[in-house]
């Protein structure tokens, strides 16, 4: 809090919105990234199986059974999982626990979300150019750790927007 007046000032108030769609984001995140996971368990035991194929180059089954599916024999839909739960953990603490003063979380919040961007922004490279098949579900966890990341920009910016200064200031 600020000391003038006793009142918070903008910059100590957190957007809770943001931080609201951080965590309905990371929640549907974790759900289609655990929902990959099952799928994953289920074809790499019989990769014929054909449980999400839609063409030859829209298709699952065709990117869960690659080898670049998992890394280091752990799935890359299982670390999604984690990704997305971590991402959740974060928002929920900056969310609920007010108590503890104002959310030094911010950064860290960004910093997980660019990583898992950035990561899921490799795997799509990964399905387009090598694999040569697109995952929809993959997509749409793509999608979801963008907007992720965007809420989690607007929450460390503390909801403010750029400033913009009338003209006649400069003069």
């Amino acid at each position: 809090m600020s000391k003038s007046f006793g009142r918070p000032q903008r910059g100590d108030v957190p957007n809770r919105t943001a931080f609201w769609m951080v965590l309905v984001l990371s929640g549907l995140g974790m759900g289609v990234a655990y929902y990959l996971f099952t799928l994953h368990t289920a074809i790499a035991g019989n990769p014929r199986r054909a449980l999400c194929t839609f063409t030859d180059t829209i298709s699952c089954d065709a990117v869960l059974a690659s080898p670049y599916a998992a890394i280091a024999g752990v799935p890359v839909a299982l670390i999604g999982v984690a990704g997305f739960a971590g991402l959740f953990g974060l928002a929920a603490i900056c969310l609920f626990k007010p108590q503890w003063g104002p959310c030094k979380l911010r950064a860290a919040l960004v910093f997980v979300a660019a990583f898992g961007l950035c990561f899921e922004l490799a795997m799509t490279g990964v399905e387009v150019f090598i694999i040569q098949a697109v995952c929809p579900y993959c997509l749409t966890a793509l999608g979801l750790i963008a907007g992720t990341f965007l809420a989690a920009l607007w929450a460390w910016r503390g909801g403010k927007s750029p400033v913009l200064r009338p003209e006649a200031d400069h003069a």
